[in-house]
């Protein structure tokens, strides 16, 4: 079945950029320490069925298992774009700025999900740190609401 539909084709576009930024967002956060951007701050314990053993992923493998499951598949729709639609294309300067929506929608719902999931976790760290710096020990919401505090003082 070969779509034509043109906001069809955008949708997929934006969720295909969404899940590949969110994923690689993870995977850099993990990578660089960064807890109060990471979704899994908690060990993972999974049972295997038949031999009845743990598995337990650290935060930073669980991360990279995420981005494994939402970037690789993402990659694989955007280089095999043409065999899904072979009519239905998004022009350059279109594709241009669906790709800078799907990367903005996909940090700012990093940032606020992140937010969200560290809230208590991360609740009592005071740091004196700015930047990048900071979403080592809060999450961006107190980074930012600290930050704002602090100016209208």
């Amino acid at each position: 079945m070969i779509e034509t539909s043109e906001p069809i084709l955008t949708v997929r576009y934006i969720l295909a950029v969404f899940a590949a930024v969110s994923g690689v967002i993870q995977v850099a956060s993990a990578r660089a320490g960064i807890r109060g951007l990471m979704f899994f701050p908690c060990h993972v314990r999974f049972r295997l069925w038949p031999s009845r053993r743990y598995v337990i992923l650290t935060p930073v493998r669980f991360s990279y298992l995420f981005a494994g499951i939402t970037v690789i598949p993402a990659l694989l729709y955007m280089f095999g774009w043409n065999e899904y639609n072979e009519v239905g294309l998004i022009e350059g300067s279109e594709q241009a700025l669906w790709f800078v929506l799907g990367t903005f929608a996909a940090g700012i719902f990093c940032l606020l999900l992140s937010s969200l999931i560290n809230h208590r976790r991360l609740q009592h760290n005071q740091t004196q740190a700015q930047g990048l710096e900071a979403l080592k020990e809060t999450t961006w919401v107190q980074s930012f609401r600290r930050r704002w505090v602090r100016k209208n003082k």
